[in-house]
């Protein structure tokens, strides 16, 4: 089984829009009255495979009409722009549900935890499972706030649990420059329990989040091109597994 990677045209591309201020043009203008280009399945991905996983193909790909993403802040900040991208990927429902602080299985005051948010919108879901792709973009907030591996992975089940298996999943990793050790154990992490789920593909925002231009200076938001960054980062990583 394989866990698709994210390839290196994706940080070309990324990081064409925050070298050019936002203004795309040509490769790196891919959303804008033009078909999105993909990543060919099995690309070279220029920074090392990802093993297990399943495989891409296996998916009713034309059978997926909505998308349900869940994230933090960082979500947030590219909210509209995710919205738009991934209609243009040709979703007839985009449902995204991100607050700042949001983190994978703690609820605190009126932000329900990722976790929580899963359970109620799969609890509210008709027709088959098979026809909503999941992305998942949390594991920040939670950088540093376990004392073992062990305790971060049943963080991350808590959040896969509710998510019918047959559902195809994309999951974002993490990003914290002052948090180095933290960061590599969460994003280890999840690969490991997507890898034992199986379809599912990572997006490895740790290879793009750290270039010139893309984050504030708190070393973990994007700033304005930044969140374009993410968004396009995003799509392109859902186009590359889902084939469209």
């Amino acid at each position: 089984m394989k866990l698709v990677g994210t390839s290196a045209l994706i940080v070309a591309m990324a990081l064409s829009v925050a070298s050019c201020g936002g203004s795309a043009t040509d490769a790196g203008q891919p959303f804008v009255e033009s078909p999105l280009p993909t990543i060919g399945l099995g690309s070279d991905t220029g920074s090392g495979s990802i093993s297990g996983g399943a495989d891409v193909r296996a998916i009713d790909v034309g059978a997926i009409e909505s998308v349900v993403m869940i994230g933090d802040s960082i979500t947030v900040g590219s909210t509209p722009l995710l919205d738009e991208q991934l209609r243009q990927l040709g979703f007839a429902e985009v449902t995204i549900s991100a607050q700042t602080g949001k983190r994978m299985d703690v609820s605190f005051g009126s932000n329900a935890s990722g976790s929580s948010i899963a359970r109620f919108v799969a609890g509210d879901q008709n027709g088959s499972a098979a026809e909503t792709l999941w992305i998942v973009a949390l594991g920040t907030n939670d950088i540093g706030q376990y004392s073992s591996d062990d305790e971060i992975e049943s963080a991350i089940d808590e959040v896969l649990a509710p998510i019918p298996d047959n559902a195809p999943l994309v999951w974002i990793n993490t990003y914290f420059r002052d948090r180095v050790e933290g960061t590599i154990a969460v994003n280890e992490a999840i690969e490991r329990r997507l890898v034992e789920r199986g379809n599912a593909t990572i997006g490895r925002w740790s290879e793009v989040a750290p270039n010139d231009g893309i984050l504030r200076s708190d070393g973990v938001h994007p700033g304005d091109d930044g969140a374009k960054v993410f968004a396009q980062f995003v799509t392109l990583t859902v186009a590359d597994f889902l084939q469209r």
